[in-house]
């Protein structure tokens, strides 16, 4: 865990890496366009712009964004947050060249203001990620999982009584996932300027329109939280999206999930017992030293490189060098480490078994598979839920495959409010117990009065 309450310096341009999946002409293209955007945002004439019109409605409060440039002032930021119980948070980052995301831009909000945080100027932002783990204050955020993961890594501590909207719209009949934009316009009426996502939000100084921009991300989420919320507990919704906001604040979300990783190239090419304890160690070794020298694991060796290097057996660093795709600092700086893990033959306990091969799909198989995952999908679609927040094909492919059928009381899932919700509904059906009526209602699916 590596812990700074100290201030972040800005430098010079991020850390140019060997190429890799993003090769060095790549990069060159990603600054340059940063640059350009950056560059568009201060041409226009600010002062013959029109000035940008807030609704005038509860929550949303109407001012410009306070720039936020030195520690006291962060201080009295907190301190309003914390009197409000509530706020709304975002940040701006580059996120394509490091390890970590190089953040650039803090946006805060309560239903009153809005301040936009320098990071390079206020010092320890410590202050702001103890709110986010305060289960007092209620942070509220918009996919916010690369915004939230800062707070573990200095606080040692999970975030806490987090609200995403994005999470919570998938339980209010929108699709998942679905963006701010389109949740403002459903829910308040307002269309959002055009994002400026991909601008150098490292560059100083940021113009009017990059500030509106991003005090926008912010400005209304406190209102379209609000109104969900009604929606959610209207539906009966509200404690399955608060299981679902539990999940991105339990401990460790944010930190590398290797046998994740490793579970995904496995699926895609499998592999024997000996190559997959390979590819734990790889993956290990490569998430290591990447974050040593701070740049993007794929960066450093591509996933087709560690597939290669856990299937062969290249036994010198001259034959490392001559895989394709393999950057050449990499060999030079662990070369000889990735040696040692293709001829080890032992050493292996702490990694898990290679996954169960599940049998291939055959045509009866594969037309129960398609066959749960649309019922389940007009289910869900009925209930106003996301069917992506219930499950993936694979999910329920690996359940049937693996003889999920002759127990349809246990389900496709853990613990937790798919297995309340969808589990039960699933059990039901698969059983003969209930039966699922439709009727298109209202421009939507509704369910009959056989099922619930």
């Amino acid at each position: 865990m590596i812990h700074s309450s100290g201030p972040l310096q800005r430098s010079g341009p991020l850390f140019i890496g060997n190429p890799c999946t993003l090769s060095a002409m790549n990069k060159r293209t990603r600054r340059s366009k940063r640059a350009r955007q950056h560059a568009a945002s201060h041409e226009a004439d600010e002062s013959q712009q029109a000035a940008e019109v807030i609704p005038e409605l509860p929550g949303v409060p109407s001012g410009k964004a306070v720039m936020i440039e030195n520690a006291s002032d962060l201080e009295g930021v907190v301190r309003a947050i914390r009197e409000s119980g509530s706020f709304a948070y975002d940040t701006e980052f580059i996120g394509e060249e490091t390890y970590f995301p190089h953040l650039c831009l803090i946006q805060l909000a309560t239903t009153e203001d809005i301040w936009l945080v320098d990071p390079f100027s206020v010092g320890s932002l410590d202050s702001i990620w103890r709110l986010i783990a305060d289960p007092d204050i209620e942070t509220i955020v918009h996919a916010g999982a690369q915004d939230l993961e800062p707070v573990e890594r200095f606080l040692d501590v999970p975030p806490s009584n987090v609200v995403d909207t994005q999470l919570a719209a998938g339980f209010t009949g929108q699709p998942y996932p679905v963006s701010l934009a389109r949740l403002i316009m459903d829910l308040v009426g307002w269309e959002m300027p055009k994002g400026m996502t991909f601008t150098d939000w490292s560059a100083r100084p940021l113009s009017a329109k990059q500030l509106r921009y991003a005090a926008g991300d912010v400005r209304f989420l406190p209102l379209i939280w609000s109104r969900m919320k009604k929606h959610l507990e209207a539906k009966s919704h509200l404690d399955a999206a608060r299981d679902e906001f539990a999940s991105i604040c339990r401990p460790g979300a944010y930190r590398p999930n290797i046998e994740k990783q490793c579970r995904k190239l496995h699926r895609r090419s499998p592999l024997r017992k000996l190559q997959w304890k390979r590819l734990h160690l790889m993956m290990a070794l490569r998430n290591n030293t990447a974050r040593e020298r701070n740049v993007p694991p794929r960066t450093l060796m591509p996933d087709n490189c560690v597939s290669y290097l856990v299937r062969h057996t290249p036994g010198s660093l001259e034959d490392l060098s001559r895989i394709k795709g393999m950057p050449r600092p990499t060999v030079e700086c662990c070369g000889e480490k990735i040696l040692d893990i293709i001829a080890r033959k032992e050493g292996f306990e702490d990694i898990p078994d290679l996954p169960r091969k599940l049998p291939e799909e055959t045509a009866a198989s594969r037309i129960q598979i398609d066959s749960i995952c649309s019922t389940l999908a007009c289910w869900c679609m009925a209930n106003e839920i996301a069917p992506p927040l219930v499950n993936t094909r694979n999910d329920i492919a690996d359940w049937v495959q693996g003889g999920g059928l002759e127990h349809p009381e246990d389900g496709p899932w853990p613990d937790g409010w798919r297995r309340r919700l969808a589990g039960d509904f699933l059990h039901r059906f698969l059983t003969g117990a209930c039966t699922l009526p439709m009727q298109w209602e209202d421009d939507r699916l509704r369910l009959g009065d056989e099922c619930g």
